[in-house]
């Protein structure tokens, strides 16, 4: 702009020095040059904040939005928390480390039985991680999309386990009873999700029927995988983890969060267990779900905690709808040939 402003002035002024002729020299200045800044802050405008819509799709997948509006919101990041009463839920995904060891002993026993090179036993054992990997990334996302949906804070996954929480960094008024409703719906929409995967492994089973026939090799079975739930109320440090110089992490730490953790790991296939302040704040805001749970007997030496500590657990299934019973829940992740027969004998 400059260079185009200096060869204008000088050649206006060659001819008015040779020819006597007066350029205009105000309209092409201000108002060209005015047009030309104009259109230049428009254009940075329009794709700067195309980039930081781009910044915060990203952004978002990696955090939950409250923590994303809390940290972009902050003119300077420093690490440190404060005290805050939360609600904090853990949920694993049962079966997934027999269903992982089950993979890596067939898959050694198809390399095995095909005498495949070792180029060739490396590729398949790539392809059946991202099949385990695709399979548990499902499930973890059923119980994410259940967390946002109820407007909780996904922390992390721990391996196969969704951590998260209410309460932090914006407050939640009904925190224990969105994450338990949160809770519940991740139950339910595992539940049909199995339903969807246990008939397609019926129809497998008819189609591999006709492979063997045929000397093909026969598809693979889709693994039948459950839920296992642990919640907690109660006062927790929240805030900024982390290095200064490397990474940051916004989460919760203390004992009830280590309470939620021992009730998940307690909580078996297919339930959710809440700790006596969760049932009591449940009382509080939805008294009618509150009457619903069951109350369990005491934990006694519970690991960290002295004195016992009282649990209730949280029924999930639809009013009407055929519950998991014993063996369906024993068996469904491990042998999904006989789990598909249980589903037709409990008309699931």
């Amino acid at each position: 702009m400059f260079l185009l402003a200096a060869a204008y002035l000088a050649g206006a002024t060659l001819v008015y020095i040779h020819y006597r002729y007066w350029m205009p020299m105000a309209l092409p200045f201000v108002g060209t040059f005015a047009i030309m800044f104009a259109m230049q802050t428009a254009w940075r405008v329009v794709f700067e904040q195309a980039e930081q819509r781009r910044v915060k799709s990203v952004f978002s997948r990696m955090v939950s939005p409250n923590v994303m509006q809390e940290v972009l919101q902050a003119e300077t990041l420093a690490l440190g928390g404060a005290r805050r009463e939360i609600t904090v839920l853990f949920a694993d995904v049962r079966g997934f480390t027999e269903f992982t060891d089950k993979s890596q002993d067939k898959a050694a026993a198809y390399i095995a039985e095909h005498k495949l090179s070792a180029e060739a036993a490396e590729a398949y054992y790539d392809e059946q991680a991202r099949e385990t990997l695709n399979t548990v990334n499902t499930y973890l996302a059923l119980v994410a999309d259940q967390v946002k949906k109820h407007d909780g804070t996904l922390d992390k996954y721990i391996g196969d386990c969704v951590m998260a929480f209410w309460g932090a960094p914006t407050v939640v008024d009904t925190q224990a009873l969105c994450c338990v409703r949160a809770a519940i719906d991740a139950q339910r929409a595992v539940f049909e999700l199995n339903k969807l995967r246990l008939q397609e492994n019926e129809k497998r089973e008819l189609e591999n029927m006709a492979r063997a026939a045929s000397g093909q090799t026969p598809r693979p079975l889709l693994p039948i995988l459950l839920l296992g739930t642990g919640i907690n109320t109660g006062l927790a440090t929240a805030g900024l983890m982390g290095s200064e110089q490397h990474q940051f992490n916004y989460t919760v730490f203390g004992r009830e969060v280590n309470l939620a953790s021992r009730l998940e790991s307690l909580s078996g296939r297919g339930r959710i267990l809440i700790s006596e302040h969760t049932y009591k704040s449940l009382l509080r805001d939805d008294h009618a779900l509150a009457s619903t749970c069951t109350a369990l007997p005491d934990l006694q030496k519970l690991k960290g905690f002295g004195a016992a500590v009282k649990v209730y657990e949280v029924p999930w299934r639809v009013p009407g709808s055929s519950p998991f019973d014993e063996e369906f829940a024993s068996r469904i992740f491990t042998d999904p040939t006989q789990s598909t027969n249980i589903l037709k004998r409990e008309n699931l």
